[in-house]
C-alpha cells in the first residue's frame, strides 16, 4: 500500500508527490487507522493534501478522524 511507504518513510519530502494517491487508496480501503497515523505523523502535509481530494473524500477523512 502507498500509504505504508509514507508511514516509513524518513522525512515527507521523499514521497511528496505520493500523498494524494496513498490518501484516496486508504479511503477506498477505509483504513482511518493508517490516516491517523499519517496524520499525527506529518499533520501539515496531511491537511494540505486534503484540499486535493474530492468533497466526498475530504468528508469520508474529516468524519472518520474526528
Amino acid at each position: 500500500m502507498l500509504i505504508d511507504e509514507l508511514l516509513q518513510a524518513e522525512s515527507w519530502g521523499t514521497v511528496q508527490e505520493r500523498w494524494i494517491p496513498a490518501i484516496k487508496e486508504a479511503i477506498a480501503l477505509a483504513e482511518v487507522e493508517k490516516l491517523i497515523e499519517l496524520r499525527g505523523r506529518f499533520p501539515y502535509s496531511f491537511e494540505n493534501s486534503l484540499k486535493q481530494l474530492k468533497k466526498a473524500e475530504r468528508e469520508f477523512v474529516r468524519n472518520s478522524l474526528k
